[in-house]
């Protein structure tokens, strides 16, 4: 399309001849049909992304009903009393609960615990330091 370009803006006159062999309207016209064929592949193009976008906007909207299904049916089931020792089923959400608190308080004094030894090396550390600059 540049050498195009560029021969017509070589031709003095309408009528001069172009590389190509064919007149300067040719390659206007030429240049003119492109351009529509173009347009319309992108106006297709902008449909198809409307059609897709529109499908997705879908697909998140019922994954977020999905999630506030499961998020009522949970909260339902652990504001529930606590079940007799037959009825397993809804005793599983309980010992869930009770197992992620055990393990959370596990995780908190291991934290704890690795947090009181970086503070020992730390102060170790700058005793050293303090020596070698003394």
């Amino acid at each position: 399309m540049k050498l195009r370009v560029d021969g017509l803006e070589a031709c003095d006159r309408p009528g001069d001849a172009t590389p190509g062999g064919g007149g300067e309207l040719d390659l206007l016209r030429e240049i003119n049909d492109r351009a529509r064929r173009l347009e319309t592949q992108l106006a297709a193009m902008k449909a198809e992304t409307a059609m897709a976008r529109t499908e997705t906007i879908e697909q998140f909207a019922a994954v977020d009903v999905e999630i506030a299904a499961i998020r009522r049916e949970i909260n339902t089931r652990l504001a529930a009393p606590a079940a007799p020792a037959g009825d397993d089923e809804d005793y599983i959400p309980t010992l869930i609960a009770d197992e992620f608190a055990s393990v959370r308080a596990e995780i908190a004094q291991e934290f704890n615990a690795i947090r009181s030894e970086l503070l020992d090396v730390s102060i170790k550390l700058d005793r050293l330091l303090k020596k070698d600059y003394m």
